[in-house]
């Protein structure tokens, strides 16, 4: 029922009445318009709103409170993703319940959310965090894809018909003086690796086996350009020949931060596996092969065994070894081993770059990228990305061809 309203505080504005039936019982529900034309589109959108809640209220409505409803999804979340991935999420939950808090609207319901509320929220989280910047894969860039997700989901729910957080949110949200250029990886040439192989191999040789673990793990790195995670635990038994050159067939990658193995490659199902890319050099397989062998003489003097088959186990921590849950060296020793060689090796940093582990991945990534013979499918297959991230985020003109690019020109 449509009726103008003639006294009281309302007066002026056009009721609208209707009487469903939610959950077996008819309730009277009242909503003011503008004008009688806003009142009868509101009268026919109640009426379809409502036409489907007479075997009770879904879960979850266009009324439901976005707080309540955003930490149910997150705590669902957790049973699909590993354990660094849901402390992004449970971050920003985090997050959301500071700012609700801060604005006093922490019972705001989902209708009341739209565009504005978010471009607040992202200024309010980089004003706050004095270390935060506006750039890909930021806490705020992260942050607000999580809450993308949230009403993407509601949106095929058909709880909502409009996205309040658009497509390229960080430019529509921020004007081109407030992003930061990014983490810059320092990028080697091709006499920079073959520089730092040959101070790699030299201090192998030279160590003894409980301190050659990171050498022969970075010497290995320079020809697979793996994430360090997926480093940390190879395995002897994942060495194979394929299509004619040896390689490792991977399936898991290492939890820096829970101390275990998360049971999955990147973004990867549990069970799904990848080709790295071919070893060429013969040289690197003997050591390896050799590395076996010496560890197991290694761990025998102490009565221990390699039971993970870790390559790169940590030799030195002689608990982990004869626990359950064997360590492998760690991230941070295996980058400060790469900064101690590189320097050794005469190998200076770029200006205003990063040095570590990723450097080797990018290094690769820019050689096959720029490589017009190898195809960008097989490219990204064997380093375990999206040809999209792949192309965008680690392949870079190689320094080799920026330098004849220069020289070729001429004006």
């Amino acid at each position: 029922m449509i009726k103008k309203i003639l006294k009281g505080e309302y007066k002026g504005l056009w009721s609208v009445r209707i009487q469903p039936t939610v959950n077996g019982k008819r309730t009277s529900i009242t909503k003011r318009a503008k004008t009688k034309l806003e009142a009868q589109k509101l009268e026919i959108d109640l009426k379809v709103k409502y036409a489907g809640y007479k075997n009770g209220l879904p879960s979850i409505t266009d009324e439901s409170k976005f707080l309540v409803e955003y930490t149910k999804y997150v705590e669902k979340k957790a049973q699909s993703i590993t354990a660094t991935t849901n402390r992004s999420w449970s971050y920003s939950l985090t997050l959301l319940n500071e700012y609700l808090k801060k604005e006093n609207e922490t019972d705001i319901q989902l209708k009341d959310i739209d565009q504005h509320f978010f471009n607040d929220f992202a200024h309010w989280y980089i004003k706050n965090h004095p270390k935060a910047s506006v750039k890909k894969s930021t806490v705020i860039d992260v942050t607000l894809a999580h809450f993308r997700a949230f009403f993407t989901f509601l949106l095929d729910k058909a709880v909502l018909n409009v996205n309040p957080i658009p497509r390229g949110y960080l430019k529509l949200f921020f004007k081109q003086s407030d992003f930061s250029t990014g983490r810059k990886w320092h990028l080697f040439s091709k006499d920079e690796v073959a520089a730092l192989r040959k101070e790699l191999l030299k201090e192998y040789k030279s160590s003894t086996v409980a301190n050659s673990v990171s050498k022969l793990a970075l010497l290995v790195d320079t020809y697979l350009g793996l994430r360090p995670e997926e480093l940390q635990v190879l395995k002897f038994d994942q060495l194979v020949k394929y299509e004619g050159s040896y390689t490792f067939k991977i399936d898991n990658s290492w939890s820096e931060k829970d101390k275990k193995p998360n049971g999955s490659l990147k973004d990867r199902p549990k069970g799904a596996y990848r080709y790295c890319l071919p070893i060429k050099n013969n040289e690197i397989i003997d050591l390896i092969k050799e590395f076996q062998i010496k560890q197991k003489k290694y761990l025998d003097e102490y009565g221990l065994k390699n039971t993970s088959g870790y390559i790169f186990l940590n030799l030195h921590n002689y608990r982990s070894i004869s626990s359950n849950n064997q360590l492998p060296v760690t991230q941070g020793s295996l980058n400060d081993k790469l900064k101690d060689v590189c320097s050794k090796a005469g190998i200076e940093k770029q200006e205003n770059s990063v040095l570590a582990l990723y450097s080797l991945r990018v290094y690769l990534s820019s050689l096959l990228g720029n490589d017009n013979r190898i195809s960008n499918m097989y490219a990204c297959q064997r380093m375990g990305n999206t040809i999209q991230v792949f192309l965008s985020t680690y392949v870079k003109e190689n320094r080799e061809s920026y330098k004849q690019n220069s020289q070729l020109w001429s004006c």
